[in-house]
């Protein structure tokens, strides 16, 4: 089995697994500095005294700093790139939501004043407890770890019924479609040219999104392995980055949650039904959720090769952390293979 290291953004080193109580969300790339100073600054608006500020340049939508206390213990701060402060405060309110219904995942903290966002060269910034946990790769990968998480992607869905306040999805067919249509489809090489007409074509089928329901939910729409820390023991740590977070289909979320985590060299049937054991001890599964997930799963192997075209293949190599966005044309020929009763089978009764 291949270690699908794309899907981790790159790999780390060691010094940035924590091994201490803290964790941080997954770290993203440098584009807004930060200086000491600034971070100083920064922590003793939440009564901290930082000592030291190391930028962790990895990613591409982000820009994250770990920095180290007096006391010898660590935050993260983060800059947010390309959302406004409104947007950031939103996720915020979402991820305290998330975390006092039981979902392990780190909630920004909150200063003297009560704020948890404050600007840093124009741009929102937050700062963050760490909590234990390492990232995995695709080898250590196994059942009892895929209904864990299960176990948590249900626990967001269940968390998040009636939720209000989520933004709309970002990542539909329609839009996927937009942003291929952006592309100079004649500056593109021959394979790739081929391959976006391929997914255009594939789009144009499930332009028609299906009717809202009282199925929808919050989704956290990005729960691959670089989003999950573990404990040395096999243990769940926490779910990280709800920056891709908005109402949806739970069918969805599962298919790209399936498709991030079941995906070595093949789509594999015990980690797809280890996954779904774990979602049904949270949160029931109805027939009609999964006869959607066929149609879903299709759309997520689609949203993610559109986005890695667009966000890695036409920029220089070099300048973010590459995904292969191949590696989700792949997922797309084992959905088409396995077929809808296929995949509803694997999905169990």
């Amino acid at each position: 089995m291949t270690d699908d290291t794309e899907d981790v953004q790159t790999d780390r080193p060691a010094a940035l697994v924590a091994t201490r109580h803290f964790v941080y969300p997954a770290p993203m790339a440098l584009l807004t500095p930060m200086s000491l100073e600034e971070a100083q600054s920064l922590g003793r608006r939440y009564g901290l005294e930082v000592a030291a500020l190391e930028p962790i340049q990895h990613g591409s939508v982000n820009s994250n700093f770990r920095a180290q206390l007096d006391d010898g213990t660590r935050i993260f701060m983060r800059v947010y790139e390309e959302s406004p402060v409104a947007a950031v405060a939103l996720q915020n309110r979402l991820l305290t939501h998330l975390e006092a219904h039981g979902v392990k995942t780190p909630v920004p903290l909150v200063d003297d004043d009560g704020a948890q966002v404050h600007e840093h060269a124009g741009k929102p910034v937050c700062v963050f407890p760490f909590c234990e946990g390492s990232w995995i790769c695709q080898q250590r990968v196994d059942e009892a770890r895929m209904e864990q998480v299960g176990e948590i992607l249900a626990a967001i869905h269940k968390a998040g019924e009636g939720y209000q306040g989520a933004p709309p999805n970002r990542f539909g067919a329609v839009q996927m479609r937009q942003r291929l249509e952006g592309l100079r489809l004649e500056a593109l090489d021959e394979a790739l040219r081929a391959d976006a007409a391929r997914l255009e074509r594939a789009l144009e089928d499930l332009e028609d999104e299906p009717p809202m329901s009282a199925e929808w939910t919050v989704v956290h729409g990005d729960l691959f392995r670089d989003n999950v820390l573990w404990h040395d023991d096999g243990r769940l740590s926490a779910a990280l980055d709800f920056e891709s977070a908005s109402l949806g289909d739970p069918a969805f979320d599962l298919c790209v949650t399936l498709l991030a985590w079941c995906f070595g060299d093949t789509l594999e049937e015990r980690l797809v039904r280890a996954l779904v054991r774990g979602y049904r001890r949270n949160r029931i599964l109805s027939e009609t959720l999964l006869r959607g997930c066929y149609r879903q799963a299709r759309m997520a192997a689609l949203r993610f090769a559109v986005t890695r075209i667009t966000d890695y293949e036409l920029r220089p190599r070099g300048v973010v952390a590459y995904k292969d966005y191949r590696r989700f044309l792949a997922r797309l020929d084992a959905i088409e293979a396995l077929g809808p009763d296929g995949l509803r089978t694997w999905l169990g009764g």
